[in-house]
């Protein structure tokens, strides 16, 4: 049975007044938050640890704290979104942000920048999580060609930000990265008062909802569960890639850093095609269908990868394979996050917050399984991307003979 209150704001049965409206380079701006503040700084880890006196691991724990303390605040704001409404909560978490990333430009110590890392993350996502929901809110049944769109453009972030935390360490210190991302967060805080319309109409319900009856109201409903796991499932497989990559191209094919670096934008390089992809034709297709597109192609590329690691061929192949694996995989998520989204017109932050919560819960999975199976070979990656897409496959085929015998 279906969430979707037909006289709510969400009702897909009419255009919502701001879709064609809505600011979605700002909104992708707001979402590039996260791979900002991770990638920049990776290239300041050394120096960070000789400027602020301990060592590096202590600053490498930094990026730790960073993803978990912004996985309590997905979960914390996401209710907060549902019941007092986005624009607020934007404006909040961007000023929290900017406010946060001054404090760590003038950390003196190494305990200050941790302290105020977590808070940094928790305050940033609470600007990053109402934007599913908005996209939710003004799309309707076509929220997975919103969510594209401002994915596609929010992956310019990854691809640069490595190179621009380089260019600020050529002339200056770690300090004038996170000062630039002081000035990024408070530029799109102002942009945002000016353009960020509010997208949710609040109801009285939606003010009696509790944090726990959102999150009861999400985790009861059943039908949401085979679009979760696919949605968990595809984020394994990404992980694993995510995780593994240093080892594949750096360790076992000999590559050096730079040719890897170069290596690495491939990913949001195949994620940007993989949106625009999905952005011309999930419309007309639907986000089944296109989910079960990525799905056949994603299998397809794994099982050549798997050969491919086998038969030991030049790592050329292996890119190949992976750029077509984590394009694939780009379609299965989004589209499987925007059918959730769309079963909870009124409680889409909630939804998004408990999916992308357990995403990255997924991906902590990954080292330890990784780990189990290591042999000291590319193989048992291959293998556990392969296992990952394979189980969505044996999952989806199984709701489809399920729905057509009923």
């Amino acid at each position: 049975m279906s969430n979707i209150d037909t006289n709510s704001p969400g009702d897909d049965s009419t255009v919502h007044p701001l879709k064609d409206k809505l600011p979605l380079p700002l909104m992708a701006s707001i979402s590039a938050l996260p791979p900002l503040s991770i990638d920049m700084y990776l290239p300041a880890i050394p120096g960070m640890a000789e400027s602020l006196n301990t060592e590096i691991s202590t600053i490498q724990n930094s990026l730790s704290i960073f993803l978990v303390s912004f996985g309590i605040g997905m979960l914390l704001f996401g209710p907060f979104s549902d019941r007092f409404g986005r624009r607020p909560l934007a404006l909040f978490g961007l000023g929290g942000f900017a406010l946060t990333s001054i404090v760590l430009t003038l950390s003196p110590t190494a305990d200050i920048f941790l302290v105020f890392r977590f808070f940094q993350g928790l305050l940033g996502s609470a600007a990053t999580i109402v934007i599913p929901a908005m996209i939710r809110d003004t799309f309707g049944k076509d929220t997975a060609k919103g969510m594209s769109t401002v994915t596609m453009i929010m992956l310019t972030a990854p691809l640069v930000a490595p190179l621009a935390g380089s260019m600020f360490l050529t002339f200056s210190n770690w300090r004038a990265i996170f000062l630039f991302l002081a000035v990024y967060g408070i530029v799109v805080l102002a942009l945002s008062f000016w353009k960020l319309p509010e997208t949710h109409s609040v109801q009285a319900t939606d003010k009696k909802s509790s944090f726990a009856s959102n999150y009861l109201l999400i985790l009861s409903s059943r039908k949401i569960y085979p679009t979760l796991a696919t949605f968990l499932l595809s984020s394994l497989a990404f992980f694993t890639y995510l995780t593994a990559a240093p080892f594949v191209y750096i360790t076992w094919f000999g590559v050096s850093e730079i040719v890897f670096g170069l290596l690495f934008t491939t990913t949001a390089a195949s994620l940007i095609l993989a949106n625009y992809i999905n952005v011309r034709y999930v419309s007309r297709l639907g986000s089944q269908r296109m989910l079960h597109l990525g799905m056949s192609m994603a299998l397809l590329f794994a099982i050549v990868l798997t050969a491919v690691t086998h038969a030991n061929l030049s790592f050329h192949w292996t890119v190949a394979c992976f750029f077509m694996i984590i394009g694939s995989l780009g379609i299965i998520s989004v589209n499987a996050e925007s059918l959730i989204l769309i079963d909870f017109p009124n409680q889409a932050s909630s939804a998004s917050a408990v999916a992308r919560t357990l995403r990255f819960s997924t991906g902590a999975l990954v080292g330890p399984l990784l780990a189990l199976s290591y042999t000291g070979t590319p193989i048992p990656i291959a293998y556990q991307v392969l296992m990952a897409i394979s189980l969505v496959v044996l999952l989806q085929c199984a709701c489809h003979f399920i729905a057509r015998k009923h």
